[in-house]
């Protein structure tokens, strides 16, 4: 699947281009966001542009606006970017933030301004009295000249805060916004989004998946995962609603990254991570497929368990890259080897490693006819894996469960 990432001009009163924003959006429809891509995936897209292209490329010597939703500020991957040329756009966060992680925030977002970096938000902030700090640190405030709120425009003037009206579409609605004294304008009345380049979710996954499988194999503890983990407050949350689940009923709830990461183990959180991570583009890309997958690698795993422990990681992967040809268009054996996974797993595919060939094998059929098995079919699954047929069938529902559970997180 492939999106535009596209950049509009916003401009000042007397008519001049002060910043660009960039952004992602539909390939059919320029003026669309995708939906289908959360926020947080779509900020470290344009991110990635950044390091790509550079700011001077981006924003022509201007300002470079990007959005970036709540709780993603905290993230690491920001602080490499041109503090003296970049504008954050505040989005309303998409998973919820502590008091913590907000304090924590408010605390990178000081940091920042005191590096030249101004912030943009929208009237979402004064939907909540804990967002009070937040609403005075931003530096202008943003509304659609659809949607005028009095009461911000009230605010704005109090507090000394700009003023950007967005989505004007005609010279009415630019004359509107002028009336109210606006500092900053945009909007395709003005000057419509310019294609920066396209964006295809294939090589973007394919360098997701070797920076975190560089991680994954250096990372010696849980601990030092746990540290990476705590930078994304989305990944966070999805760890901790996964160990405080019924699949692990602790005996109270695990409120630490460090304390869920110890509970999961090394082996079960390196795996975890890879698939919470590349789980918002596989799905965009095709959300069966990827189920399919999900389950296979969670069968797969479940039978190395029992006869090949030293296998399981192995055996996790090929489940979960099992399909990745037809999901993402590309030749296996040959996206495996750019992005470095374990040769054991590529001569598992390619029938080297009888045993992980397999296991594969094994998880495919289970997975694909797990309701439907014909009796020469277990038979022959029981006398390759030495497992009691009633076991296979429990492991193969359990996995579709699982998998189920975590592509919900």
């Amino acid at each position: 699947m492939s999106f535009l990432i596209a950049k509009q001009p916003v401009f000042d009163k007397k008519g001049s281009v002060v910043a660009f924003e960039v952004y992602l959006r539909k390939k059919e429809n320029i003026n669309e966001y995708p939906k289908e891509v959360p926020y947080n995936r779509a900020t470290f897209i344009i991110v990635e542009l950044l390091f790509e292209y550079g700011f001077a490329r981006i924003g022509e010597g201007k300002k470079v606006i990007i959005n970036v939703a709540l709780d993603s500020i905290i993230n690491k991957t920001l602080s490499s970017l041109d503090y003296q040329h970049l504008i954050i756009d505040i989005l309303e966060p998409q998973v919820f933030v502590g008091d913590v992680v907000y304090k924590q925030t408010i605390k990178v977002i000081n940091n920042m301004k005191e590096q030249g970096v101004l912030f943009i938000s929208s009237p979402w902030v004064f939907k909540e009295d804990r967002y009070k700090e937040l609403a005075n640190l931003v530096d202008i405030l943003s509304m659609s000249v659809k949607y005028i709120d009095e009461n911000v425009l009230h605010f704005s003037k109090a507090n000394n805060k700009r003023v950007l009206i967005t989505m004007i579409e005609s010279e009415d609605e630019y004359k509107k916004a002028k009336e109210i004294k606006a500092d900053f304008f945009q909007g395709n009345y003005l000057d419509r989004p310019y294609v920066i380049k396209e964006f295809h979710t294939a090589p973007y996954l394919k360098s997701t998946l070797l920076k975190l499988l560089a991680m994954v194999h250096t990372a010696q503890s849980t601990k030092e995962i746990a540290q990476v983990i705590a930078t994304d407050v989305g990944m966070s949350a999805k760890i901790l609603r996964l160990v405080n689940s019924a699949y692990f009923s602790p005996v109270s709830e695990i409120k630490s990254i460090e304390q869920a990461c110890a509970m999961l183990g090394l082996k079960n959180l390196k795996n975890l991570l890879l698939v919470l991570s590349i789980n918002d583009y596989m799905s965009i890309e095709n959300p069966e497929l990827w189920r399919k997958s999900l389950i296979r690698a969670i069968i797969a795993s479940e039978l190395t368990g029992m006869i090949a422990p030293n296998y399981y990681s192995e055996a996790y992967l090929m489940g979960l890259f099992s399909l990745i040809d037809q999901i993402l268009g590309v030749d296996k054996i040959d996206f495996l080897k750019e992005v470095k996974v374990d040769h054991a797993i590529i001569d598992g595919f390619t029938g080297k490693n009888t045993l992980l060939k397999n296991l594969l094998y094994a998880a495919t059929l289970l997975e694909e006819k797990m309701y439907d098995l014909k009796g020469y079919e277990l038979e022959e699954l029981e006398r390759l894996l030495g497992i009691p047929v009633e076991r296979l069938i429990d492991i193969a529902r359990d996995a579709e469960n699982k998998a189920d559970y975590l592509l919900k997180l």
